[in-house]
């Protein structure tokens, strides 16, 4: 038996509700159908923003130069910023990739896309492009922050003058004689001054090494390894800059350069140990007493003047105290330290004390360095290689720096130097 359902009948205020429902849904229709148009230019806004940041994001890293970095950044001590060692990262990246490398940085390929996207960031390149074959140099504010990072480390940047070196042979003024002033009568002629002038000769020497880096970079790690990397390149840098600057003599060595016990040898401002004081443990308050007399009074003013030793002496001034004299020797508490009024800087490149035999060694420097010229073609630079090492299967980074070292005045330094025999 065959049954068909029948529908109810509707009450009438049920057909009531329900023409209005369709009353409301034909009313609304035409709002609900333009909503895949809005969805569309919503999305087509967002991407726009997206490429707006990106594109502005790019312009900052393009522009960073024009920033000042003491505002835009912060240094801890012994360290670069955040953004300088990512740049520095993304460099090293850069490098990898545009050698078609960079298999030996990241094996996994979305490890490899994340730092090239990383470095293209970073470097300000559009992520629509591929990365340029040439060498992107770090921006002004991040090379000076490597020098500051050279500074901590080292001594002579710190405390010579800087000079800027060109193409060529840069000629700073050097000192000679110097006529003094003297007293002017009211409506008095002046009396004419004619000072000695030579000149300083500055050219590029080109120093630097090479850092190994692992393979198998992660991604999570390039802040860090930006920190290693410039870290490391500052305390080598400081290290060859320091022996330069000292202990340079004039030999192919040091490519003719002459540093300041060099020019304290050739110029006589040397105080020598007498016959069979060959052992820097020979040294006396009174040898050190008499470098100051070898420089000109200038020299003596304690703003500008110090004494330059190996950190071992630490162990050896303090016995120079005596009941007369217990200040001679002072070892203050931010670790720094002053002989006979005098601040001593600490060197590492200088004769350690020793009780052995070091004939005719430098063991100490006295003066006011800030009376030599330290000259400086460009900005440390770095290059990667991923040949250098593969045997080793590591990554090479290359230094480089063009600096030289000339003198202001021949009597701001003077050294002191075990017998010859």
């Amino acid at each position: 038996m065959n049954t068909q359902t029948v529908p109810p009948e509707l009450t009438a205020d049920q057909t009531k509700d329900f023409q209005n429902i369709l009353t409301d849904i034909r009313g609304g229709w035409a709002e609900v159908k333009s909503l895949p148009a809005t969805v569309k230019s919503l999305e087509d806004d967002n991407t726009q923003l997206r490429d707006d940041l990106t594109d502005v994001r790019r312009s900052l890293l393009s522009h960073s130069a024009l920033r000042t970095p003491h505002s835009a950044f912060q240094r801890s001590p012994g360290r670069v910023s955040d953004d300088c060692a990512r740049r520095i990262a993304a460099t090293f990246i850069h490098h990898c990739d545009r050698s078609g490398k960079l298999e030996a940085l990241a094996s996994v390929p979305s490890q490899r896309d994340a730092l090239v996207s990383f470095a293209r960031e970073s470097l300000g390149i559009s992520t629509r492009t591929a990365l340029t074959t040439s060498d992107i140099p770090l921006p002004s504010e991040y090379s000076s922050e490597l020098r500051e990072l050279i500074s901590e480390f080292g001594v002579v940047r710190r405390r010579m003058s800087p000079y800027p070196i060109g193409m060529g042979t840069s000629r700073p003024a050097r000192m000679g004689t110097r006529p003094a002033f003297g007293s002017i009568a009211i409506s008095g002629a002046f009396s004419e001054k004619s000072p000695t002038i030579s000149f300083a000769s500055l050219e590029s020497h080109k120093i630097g090494g090479i850092v190994r880096l692992p393979r198998e970079i992660d991604e999570q790690s390039v802040v860090a390894m930006g920190q290693f990397l410039a870290r490391y390149g500052a305390v080598e840098f400081a290290r060859a800059e320091d022996s330069w600057g000292f202990l340079a003599d004039g030999s192919g060595t040091y490519d003719a350069v002459k540093g300041i016990v060099q020019i304290a040898r050739d110029n006589t401002k040397t105080v020598t140990l007498g016959s069979t004081k060959t052992h820097p443990s020979d040294a006396t308050l009174a040898d050190f007493r008499s470098l100051r007399t070898k420089v000109n009074k200038a020299a003596l003013n304690g703003r500008l003047s110090a004494y330059y030793l190996d950190s071992t002496w630490e162990t050896q001034l303090p016995t120079f105290k005596t009941t007369a004299d217990p200040n001679v020797y002072q070892r203050l508490p931010d670790v720094t330290a002053i002989l006979d009024g005098y601040p001593i800087v600490w060197t590492d490149v200088m004769q350690s004390f020793t009780t052995s035999v070091t004939a005719d060694t430098a063991i100490a420097v006295f003066g006011a360095m800030s009376f030599w010229w330290m000259g400086e073609h460009g900005s440390p630079r770095l290059d990667t290689s991923e040949h250098v090492y593969f045997a080793n299967d590591q990554l090479a980074v290359r230094f480089i720096e063009e600096i030289d070292f000339d003198h202001a005045a021949v009597d701001a330094t003077a050294a002191l130097i075990t017998a010859a025999s």
